[in-house]
């Protein structure tokens, strides 16, 4: 008996960096270096400062190094941009990371918020959460959305994770799955006036991110990927 015929994953349809990258940082450098550059070819200049991360030659997904956040102590983070106003149409957020510790706690990755965590300043954020897996959550300024996705990540390794909205619908993807099914997205994302950060979310000051994080990528105005796809095989360019 023939096998089912065989369904190509979805590419990303636009190479990587584009006129809709808002923030592309490689996180390359040298072992234990400080500077962080965003290569974004559709924003404008965004300047990363580190606090106690660096940049890790020996752990790394492409390219010459990755950022390393320690044990849950450093991040990096830039003033707020007109650049990552995600309103209410189509944006997608993806990176590599790499845990390294911290089970059954919660740890963010990137996202913008206020010290005091107020809905009104939360754009997006994306953490992995208390049961070990991954959740992505936007605000429409008065309520949270969150979906929650359901691989749990227990030990190191590289994954791939996206965050992306089409149309009024917001879907989370796990080394290039599905998880967590859809959700009808809020109508306008408050545009935060935080710092946006990798490495925790804006200038809330716990839940930092254990381990690292390589190939982050903010892209606005469209969403990479609406059906499952094979995670990208090369830095972005």
């Amino acid at each position: 008996m023939p096998g089912a015929p065989f369904m190509a994953l979805a590419a990303d349809p636009c190479g990587g960096n584009d006129a809709f990258t808002k923030i592309l940082l490689h996180m390359d450098g040298t072992n234990g270096g400080t500077t962080f550059t965003d290569s974004n070819a559709g924003g404008s200049v965004h300047t990363w400062t580190a606090n106690s991360a660096t940049t890790n030659t020996g752990t790394l997904k492409f390219g010459s190094a990755s950022a390393n956040f320690g044990a849950a102590v450093g991040w990096i983070d830039t003033p707020d941009s007109a650049d990552f106003a995600l309103g209410s149409g189509d944006w997608t957020i993806d990176f590599w990371f790499n845990r390294q510790g911290g089970d059954g706690t919660r740890r963010i990755a990137c996202g913008q918020i206020s010290s005091s965590a107020a809905l009104a300043s939360q754009s997006v954020y994306l953490e992995l959460g208390p049961a070990n897996v991954m959740l992505l959550q936007t605000s429409d300024g008065t309520n949270a959305f969150t979906i929650t996705g359901t691989t749990t990540i227990t030990t190191t390794g590289w994954h791939h994770v996206a965050a992306v909205r089409t149309g009024s619908t917001l879907k989370l993807f796990v080394d290039g799955i599905q998880e967590g099914g859809n959700l009808t997205a809020p109508g306008s994302i408050p545009d935060s006036p935080n710092k946006f950060s990798v490495g925790r979310v804006g200038e809330f000051t716990t839940l930092t991110w254990n381990g690292f994080i390589d190939e982050f990528r903010l892209s606005v105005g469209i969403a990479r990927w609406t059906a499952n796809f094979a995670p990208p095989a090369a830095p972005y360019f």
